[in-house]
């Protein structure tokens, strides 16, 4: 075998050894990225649902400690005498979501329970539809819960 021959099969990879690398790469992409997107987002959806677990604890130190709940208030704003029961630097408004105190005063009562004079909650308000769904995972497939134009509002109590 002469010298010259045997450098020219050596010099680098055949078009049918970098198509093929290609086409297992390209699988191998095609596979992770919708694993990748699916971890990300259930990852973002147990930080919510610790967000949400951290309102729920402050509102109810709130309540022990005032003999009411706090007021309701926008998204996106921690309710006024709040604050302090919450971890130092808290926050409602998150990247992708804010979290919205909800303390509904309902005089008449509801329809269907007219005792009940009050709903109390936590919504979370995200444009991410995906992230909204898979909340109910998180927070609790069993709590009353309901979702409405970008919001996910997760029942506390009834009175």
């Amino acid at each position: 075998m002469k010298v010259s021959s045997f450098l020219r099969k050596k010099r680098g990879f055949t078009l049918i050894e970098t198509l093929t690398t290609l086409m297992v790469m390209s699988i191998l992409v095609r596979i992770g990225i919708p694993n990748y997107q699916e971890v990300a987002l259930k990852a973002e959806a147990a930080r919510v649902a610790g967000d949400f677990n951290v309102v729920r604890q402050a509102v109810s130190a709130y309540q022990a400690d005032n003999n009411r709940w706090p007021a309701d208030f926008g998204p996106g704003q921690v309710p006024p005498g709040l604050a302090p029961y919450l971890p130092d630097g808290f926050s409602f408004k998150r990247g992708r979501y804010w979290l919205d105190w909800e303390n509904w005063s309902l005089p008449s009562g509801l329809p269907s329970s007219p005792g009940t004079r009050a709903i109390l909650g936590v919504s979370v308000v995200t444009e991410d539809r995906a992230l909204g769904l898979v909340l109910g995972e998180f927070i609790g497939p069993s709590s009353a819960h309901f979702a409405l134009a970008g919001s996910y509002t997760f029942i506390l109590e009834a009175q």
